[in-house]
């Protein structure tokens, strides 16, 4: 499949966004009562922004780079880098990342924004026309269809993780372990960024008439 100029420009929008997310870390003062301390990456925030925004090839296509820069050396992970990474615990949830991306730009994207004509006149033909006929112009993409679709993208991204460490880790105690801190500890973080991402991506999406 050839992507055109504009997903070329995406894709490399969203590697840049994934790989400044990867190394900034957000951390809630430590006298805040019950999340004092609590620690979170902007990870997922590029991912799930650059999908809000471009579409699911150009956000799969940016997940598919990022990971081969990393697989192949490039110090782009959390912990580094290099093929090695496919025995860390937490390559699973890097491979969520394409499903997710791919899931949240299908829904960012399925009911498209109901004026993408050029000029604001051809915009207002466009809802008369469909007036005239009886129908109801379509609604706009909103807050709730862009975060339903961060939603649905952390739900595959960690059951993509989870059966990585099903598959790749022996059935004890570590595994458990595993999965607390790469799921439960994780997750409130990630679902606090796909909240504000939201937000972000639907003031973008109005700017950029997406």
């Amino acid at each position: 499949m050839l992507l055109t100029p504009l997903e070329w420009l995406w894709t490399a929008i969203g590697v840049i966004l994934t790989i400044l997310g990867t190394l900034t870390h957000l951390s809630f003062p430590p006298e805040l009562p019950g999340l004092g301390g609590y620690s979170f990456s902007l990870q997922i925030g590029g991912v799930l922004l650059t999908a809000c925004l471009a579409g699911p090839v150009a956000a799969v296509c940016a997940q598919i780079v990022y990971l081969g820069l990393g697989l192949a050396g490039l110090q782009v992970f959390a912990q580094g880098g290099g093929w090695q990474y496919l025995y860390q615990p937490a390559f699973g949830y890097l491979l969520g990342f394409l499903p997710g991306a791919w899931a949240c730009g299908t829904i960012a994207f399925r009911q498209r924004d109901p004026y993408p004509p050029p000029s604001p006149l051809a915009r207002q033909r466009a809802v008369d026309g469909k007036r005239l006929a009886g129908g109801i112009p379509d609604s706009p993409v909103g807050l709730q269809e862009l975060g339903s679709g961060s939603l649905v993208a952390l739900a595959l991204v960690h059951l993509t993780g989870i059966l990585y460490l099903l598959a790749t880790q022996p059935w004890n105690g570590e595994l458990l372990r595993l999965i607390g801190l790469y799921s439960g500890y994780t997750l409130p973080g990630q679902i606090i960024v796909a909240s504000f991402v939201a937000v972000i991506a639907l003031l973008l999406r109005r700017l950029l008439l997406l």
